[in-house]
């Protein structure tokens, strides 16, 4: 029985730190998709604040084309942001629940440990007293 605990702790062991490396990757997701957003927010004011260039031949008109792409890049990001948060969050859920599942084998461990320890000095007395009633 110990055998399989010692299995079971480190098969828990594993996934633990495989659903470390998964929030990691959420979180990095998540690092990226907030940058889109806010990048893809600022792009209308900053669009807006360069000056019309005659050279370029940009003016009001190419804005005007330009901004609903704008604005519909702006709610994509944000989209992508929100499920990125979302699958951030279901990672670190997940990651809770292997700690706990790890946890919840190093009691079990202690516990098994701690009664063949018991088991052990209870037999230890009892050939003391064995030995104590034969004088």
């Amino acid at each position: 029985m110990a055998d399989a605990l010692a299995t079971l702790a480190r098969l828990r062991r594993l996934e633990v730190a495989e659903a470390r490396r998964h929030l990691a990757e959420r979180n990095a997701a998540l690092a990226a998709a907030e940058a889109r957003h806010d990048q893809a927010r600022a792009a209308p004011g900053t669009e807006a604040a360069r000056p019309a260039d005659a050279a370029s031949g940009t003016g009001p008109g190419d804005y005007a084309a330009w901004l609903p792409l704008a604005l519909a890049e702006r709610d994509r990001a944000a989209r992508a942001a929100r499920h990125s948060a979302g699958m951030a969050t279901q990672a670190r859920d997940a990651l809770a629940v292997q700690r706990a599942a790890e946890r919840q084998v190093e009691l079990l461990r202690e516990q098994r440990a701690a009664a063949v320890a018991l088991k052990a000095r209870r037999k230890a007395q009892a050939v003391l007293d064995e030995f104590g009633g034969r004088r």
